[in-house]
């Protein structure tokens, strides 16, 4: 046998790899098909996803108008229902969501699709998900791994109280604490305060001679909608400090939120791979606690940490706008959800779900894929 593994690596392999052994059966390319596996699998998988969409509106519409027709009495047959749900979904499916008065700069009102409205609305938002979401990961996967892998209750019970403590306070309070924290120093080394979006505020512009012609309304930016990415587009270097302090600070209340949901998960996952037969025989061979720990376990974990995020999205965007609504965030997508609903404007609710649908199911599946590649031992189960 001709081992490719040597060291501590063989031992803990048991046998060691064997050239020449053939990859698993979903990424292998079978003979006469010019598709491998993998593809094939994700081609089904990626099918699967307008259909996943036309069931949640189907839960929707029935939840929206069941009750609205129990209310009021009036008998609506089964063919109505079904007009009515093909209406819904071919309007979803086609971007024709209606349109809304909007008001902009203070004053004007305009008439504008909901298209362009989400298209106002959702840069912003993504602007603080990609800062929150490294951030989320650089403190959870580290210390659910310590916390999993430690049998010690002196780390792993300090892990778990943080956490919990975490979960247990509402985003909104999070970061209501964060905001008086810093607003004296943010006030007094900006001339703004940490709030109301993720450019200066409408003060700071008055006192710093307008806004420059590439913000729109007080709050569009232009070309991209990404008010960083725009600020440094045009050289405007304070506007870009401003509005990547503001980003970092959203951002770093969303991780904290989220770092309790996802430590919870991924504990419980490095616990279980500590005690697997290979690993448990590594150990009574004599290899050390850290290099199972960062050299094997962390491996072999990372395709669960990311099934673990897809499987937790909804919880993640839950968190996001809650943070959004608390910093007063006019500019985001949160923002604009929660004060559509508070209002009580309902029409705009099945493009809304249907939108954050899309955004789950897209995400899940890219994951998916991602952690077979990381793990195609894996893909044979799915």
């Amino acid at each position: 046998m001709n081992g490719t593994l040597s060291g501590d690596d063989a031992r803990i392999e048991g046998t060691g790899k064997v050239e020449g052994t053939p990859p698993p059966p979903l990424l292998r390319a079978p003979r006469g098909r010019w598709l491998s596996g993998f593809w094939r699998y994700a081609i089904r998988r990626a099918l699967l996803i307008p259909a996943q969409l036309v069931f949640v509106l189907l839960i929707l519409y029935l939840a929206i108008n069941v009750p609205a027709s129990i209310a009021t009495g009036l008998p609506v047959g089964f063919q109505t229902y079904v007009q009515g749900f093909f209406q819904v979904v071919a309007n979803d499916f086609t971007g024709n969501w209606g349109t809304t008065t909007l008001q902009l700069a203070g004053y004007d009102t305009y008439n504008v699709p909901w298209t362009q409205v989400y298209a106002y609305y959702i840069p912003p938002s993504v602007q603080i998900a990609v800062f929150a979401l490294p951030i989320a990961a650089a403190l959870a996967y580290p210390l659910s791994l310590l916390a999993g892998w430690s049998r010690r209750p002196g780390l792993d019970a300090p892990a778990r109280f943080l956490t919990l403590t975490g979960a247990l306070l509402p985003a909104f309070v999070v970061a209501t604490l964060v905001m008086n924290a810093v607003f004296f120093s943010y006030l007094s080394y900006f001339q703004d305060v940490p709030s109301q979006g993720l450019i200066p505020s409408v003060g700071w512009f008055v006192l710093n001679g307008g806004y420059p012609s590439w913000i729109l309304d007080d709050f569009i930016t232009r070309p991209t909608g990404f008010p960083l990415v725009d600020a440094l587009i045009h050289h405007s270097w304070t506007i870009a400090a401003i509005s990547l302090t503001k980003t970092l600070l959203q951002a770093s209340v969303v991780a904290i939120a989220y770092v309790a949901i996802f430590f919870r998960h991924a504990r419980s996952v490095v616990r279980s791979t500590s005690e697997e037969p290979h690993i448990v025989g590594a150990r009574a061979r004599g290899i050390s606690e850290r290099t199972l720990l960062w050299r094997h376990a962390a491996k072999r974990v990372t395709p669960s940490f990311f099934l673990i995020f897809a499987l937790t999205i909804p919880e993640f965007l839950g968190v996001q706008f809650a943070v959004e609504a608390a910093f007063v965030d006019q500019s985001g997508f949160g923002y604009l959800t929660f004060t559509t609903l508070t209002e009580g404007n309902l029409a705009p609710l099945d493009a809304l779900v249907f939108l954050l649908a899309i955004l789950v199911l897209v995400w899940a599946f890219v994951v998916d894929l991602v952690a077979i590649r990381l793990d195609p031992r894996g893909a044979v189960a799915r």
